[in-house]
């Protein structure tokens, strides 16, 4: 029962945030707003990928996966394609990993 409580709880929630918003902003959302939300899923990705890369352990280091990472970085930027992105920093982590790079 405190389960289903918690569930319900975390539903109502979620629910009144987001008829919140949609109720005080109505259909279309001001242009800051839109502006300021855009930025949103690149510091989400950053916040989620840059520790991982750079503090596997907990401690930051330059290891195989920061390199590869920031290898990664620059062949999004140079190509914009996903799939050179991911090709390219595997590529490099597992020469780096073959070479004793941990």
């Amino acid at each position: 029962m405190n389960t289903m409580l918690i569930f319900l709880g975390m539903a109502l929630v979620t629910y009144l945030t987001r008829v919140t918003m949609i109720l005080a902003l109505g259909r279309e959302l001001p242009p800051v707003l839109r502006r300021w939300l855009s930025y949103v899923p690149v510091a989400v990705l950053a916040a989620l990928v840059v520790p991982a890369a750079l503090a596997p352990q907990g401690q930051v280091r330059w290891g195989a996966y920061a390199w590869a990472s920031a290898f990664g970085a620059w062949v999004a930027w140079r190509t914009r394609s996903v799939i050179w992105t991911i090709a390219g920093g595997m590529a490099l982590y597992y020469v780096l990993r073959a070479c004793g790079v941990s």
